[in-house]
């Protein structure tokens, strides 16, 4: 172990970060299982009221639903687009909110569509 190792800016590098130290050796946590650990309802429900009212909070309080209600990992539900999702089960349109955005849809704006304002309301305290 005489040579040092650099990184490019000239920095000292670890030896853990080569290949082959860990040869041999068995993970630390090899065997061991752990027990599922899914948020409860009032965990939610604080994550979401602490996420805000203004813009990015609604971003992030929708973004909480779709990934609780649907079971989803993160990348799955940031990789959803407006094609892969089930108009049939669509329960708000959010037509006005998309229409003062300039975006439009086909099944976003149907009869009987309601604003995510009025439908959507955390439960209260």
């Amino acid at each position: 172990m005489g040579e040092v190792l650099l990184d490019a800016a000239g920095r000292r590098r670890s030896p853990a970060t080569m290949p082959g130290f860990h040869a041999g050796r068995p993970p630390r946590n090899k065997g061991r299982r752990y027990a599922a650990d899914p948020p409860t309802v009032e965990d939610i429900v604080a994550v979401m009221r602490a996420a805000g009212d203004g813009r990015h909070g609604c971003r992030l309080r929708g973004l909480i639903v779709v990934l609780w209600r649907a079971g989803l990992r993160i990348h799955e539900a940031l990789a959803l687009n407006e094609s892969g999702l089930d108009h049939r089960g669509a329960r708000c349109s959010c037509a006005a909110a998309r229409a003062a955005a300039g975006a439009r849809s086909a099944w976003t704006s149907g009869p009987g569509s309601t604003c995510c304002d009025s439908a959507y309301r955390l439960p209260p305290v």
